[in-house]
């Protein structure tokens, strides 16, 4: 096994031991060493004393040859038993002499070696010279043995071995003891740890053994388990509180994988989808989305999963026992610590009865459009069956109330006739102004206009009215700017409906004021008074109510004024739809009343136009002029009326102003006549019994250039657009006076050459 693998327990002990042994060794290595070079020392001080002492002895023995002498000499050697052969050798070189004698010329070398000590293995060798004078005269040879060194040296071997053994014991013991010293705090921790790893207790504690760095790392280790158990345990509270909340939340929660496959999922979540939550484990989002929704579902995850924003995607659900159910998915991403998804969490709501409400908004709506339409179409059929059989009277008593050649009687009751007709086709006209106002579809042509011009021209409708009834009119424009952004049609009709009531519930002989003058804030103030009936509080409040009536109108149906309360009601709305306001004054019932119109005036630094002049004499003779076409002149004109009275009145009028007309009742026969004649323009109802003018001008515009005049009952904003479009020049709403007619044909007959 490795070192490192070891118990901590025998890594000390095998840390001390070898230590200890090692310290040892290496002393026992170094005395050794020691000895070996000191006895070294000791035997070469010895053999150089003993041969300093040979060679001084037998110099004269080599001299004179002296052989029993020179044998003497070096069998004194005997006492030196470390000594184990001698030989001298004369000053050729030659083996003089040797030691001990039954040795033997072979016993030592047959010639002398280098001066000096040589150390071997076994023994020790020197050669000294032997000198008398300045002269060699021989060499000494002196071997010794070193097995007492050995001797020696293993006795001290066995010495040290000894001491390493007892040393070994020793150290082994001390080793035991300071391992528990040292290890057992650690193997404590270690357990510690053990424990809280398998048992997942963070209530565990290590024991303190000493005051020590581990000691401290003890209570630090001690310390850390703390802070993990309160976290552990603020975790673990936190997810029961987590999963309470997951469990009971209102809401649908599921989690994903990256593949889709459901990891968790809570109860509503299974209650939405209809499914055990065993089932849905064992499946991917996938398989329960509605298969005509899976693509787009699919699409929003991989999109938004690449830059990992969240989605809101609305789909359905298949269940397994048939059907589907509509939810709301909230799916928001999980990353990893390195920044990867993992996982997908989706928030789910149940949306099914939303959706089908919101089914059953979109089928109100459409019957609600449906009904809008209806009602327009009935509006506009209405007014076209109102309008249509009028007009052939409107035309004719309003040519011979005009007519001079007819006794003033007759043409007095002429007059009769159109001023009722007239009245008439103003309370269908109130009754298309008050839905289309009310539903949002008046559409205004905003221009800049003089108030005090319109105001001439609203008093000039009435003018007939209050010479009849001798009433006295007092103006008084005291307003130096009057100008305003208006559409001057409409606010003409909010002060004919003003001045009409005030002539209307005036007696006669009495008296009528209109004051202009400027307000604060930059507005125009139009000031109303009459000197009538005037008006109690309770019918100031509801006078502009729609189908309100003063107390004047009394009971049982009684209408002494005649009306039915649309005028000021429209009045009303006009002038809020200018952004401006409308109120009644009165002291009280026989003491007149005051109508106060407030508009804001355009500003100072747009110029204020040109007003033409009211329609009057001069209007009406251009008019008649336009009428009166010479015999060289005479227009052929196409006229295309499905009403049979309006169409033979027209087809009259017409040819008395010495117009040729060809007429027809339906588009086919329209289509008919224009392929085989030629014609300067065209005067055509809307509304035909096989068809629309709209197509059949379109066309007549596009093969032979024609323009027209559209004659018709239907008079809202779209119709009259719709016929500009198709090639009229002029809308003419039904019934007309047989001016407006004139007017019509001296204006087309203007924009056609002749």
């Amino acid at each position: 096994m490795d070192f490192r693998d070891l118990p901590i327990k025998r890594k000390l002990a095998g840390a001390i031991m070898l230590t200890s042994l090692t310290v040892l060794a290496l002393t026992s290595l170094a005395l050794i060493t020691y000895e070996l070079y000191a006895y070294k020392q000791t035997t070469r001080r010895t053999l150089s004393t003993i041969a300093d002492i040979i060679a001084s002895n037998s110099t004269a023995v080599l001299i004179y040859d002296d052989h029993k002498l020179a044998s003497q000499i070096l069998a004194g050697l005997h006492d030196e038993p470390e000594i184990e052969a001698a030989a001298l050798y004369d000053k050729d070189g030659q083996l003089y002499v040797s030691y001990p004698l039954s040795l033997g010329p072979t016993g030592v070398p047959a010639t002398p070696g280098v001066d000096g000590i040589d150390f071997g293995l076994r023994q020790i060798t020197l050669f000294e010279p032997v000198i008398e004078g300045q002269n060699r005269v021989g060499t000494l040879y002196l071997r010794g043995d070193l097995a007492d060194m050995y001797r020696r040296l293993g006795v001290y071997g066995l010495v040290l071995l000894s001491v390493l053994g007892c040393s070994g014991l020793v150290a082994l013991s001390l080793a035991a003891y300071f391992q528990r010293l040292i290890s057992q705090p650690i193997l404590n921790l270690a357990n510690t740890a053990r424990i809280v790893s398998e048992r997942k207790d963070y209530s565990v504690r290590a024991v303190k053994l000493s005051n020590d760095e581990l000691g401290g790392f003890t209570e630090t280790f001690n310390s850390m388990l703390h802070q993990v158990q309160e976290s552990h345990s603020a975790l673990r509270e936190s997810e029961e509180r987590l999963s309470a909340v997951f469990q009971q939340a209102g809401a649908g929660i599921a989690q994903t994988d990256v593949s889709g496959r459901f990891l968790m999922v809570n109860d509503r979540y299974c209650e939405i989808v209809g499914r055990p939550r065993e089932s849905l484990l064992q499946l991917r989002m996938q398989d329960i989305i509605h298969p005509a929704d899976l693509s787009h579902h699919q699409f929003l995850s991989e999109h938004s999963a690449r830059d990992g924003s969240s989605f809101v995607v609305e789909t359905r659900y298949d269940r397994p026992q048939g059907g589907f159910v509509w939810v709301r998915n909230s799916v928001a991403f999980i990353r990893d610590a390195a920044g990867t998804i993992e996982s997908a969490i989706a928030v789910t709501e149940d949306i099914t009865s939303s959706k089908r409400t919101e089914k059953e908004l979109e089928r109100a709506r459409d019957d609600a459009l449906a009904a809008s339409r209806a009602k327009d179409d009935f509006l506009a059929t209405l007014s076209h069956e109102l309008r249509t059989p009028l007009n052939p009277v409107l035309l004719l008593a309003s040519e011979a109330a005009e007519d001079p050649t007819l006794p003033p009687a007759v043409r007095s009751d002429f007059a009769t006739i159109r001023n009722n007709v007239e009245l008439e086709a103003r309370l269908i006209d109130d009754l298309l102004d008050l839905t289309r106002i009310t539903r949002g579809k008046l559409l205004l042509d905003l221009k800049p206009h003089d108030m005090h011009a319109i105001l001439q021209d609203a008093l000039a409708t009435v003018r007939a009215e209050l010479e009849r009834k001798q009433i006295v009119t007092t103006l008084k424009f005291d307003a130096g700017r009057a100008v305003v952004l208006s559409d001057a049609v409409r606010l003409q009709q909010v002060f004919w409906n003003v001045l009409k009531n005030a002539v209307k519930f005036t007696p006669e002989q009495g008296g009528i004021t209109v004051h202009t003058h400027l307000a604060v804030g930059d507005s125009l103030v139009v000031e109303i008074t009459d000197t009538g009936i005037g008006l109690e509080p309770a019918e100031i409040e509801r006078i502009f109510d729609a189908f309100s009536q003063g107390d004047h109108a009394g009971t049982a149906g009684s209408h002494r004024f005649g009306g039915v309360g649309l005028g000021l009601a429209i009045s009303r709305m006009l002038v809020e739809l200018h952004r401006g306001s409308i109120r009644a004054e009165s002291p009280g019932r026989g003491h007149g009343a005051t109508f106060r119109i407030e508009l804001p005036l355009l500003r100072r630094d747009v110029a204020a136009p040109r007003m033409p002049a009211a329609d009057g004499p001069p209007a009406r003779a251009a008019a008649a002029a336009g009428s009166a076409v010479p015999e060289t002149m005479r227009r052929r004109i196409l006229l295309v009326e499905d009403h049979a009275p309006t169409r033979t009145t027209l087809q009259q009028l017409l040819m008395r102003r010495r117009y040729e007309v060809l007429a027809a009742g339906t588009v086919a026969e329209a289509r008919a006549i224009a392929a085989k004649e030629s014609f300067d323009f065209v005067i055509s109802d809307i509304g035909l019994p096989d068809g629309n003018a709209y197509e059949l001008m379109s066309d007549l515009r596009a093969e032979k250039g024609l323009t027209g005049i559209a004659l018709t009952g239907y008079g809202m904003e779209s119709d009259i657009a719709r016929s500009h479009a198709a090639g009229f020049v002029v809308h003419l709403t039904k019934p007309l006076r047989v001016q407006s007619l004139d007017e019509a044909l001296a204006r087309i007959s203007g924009a056609t050459p002749a």
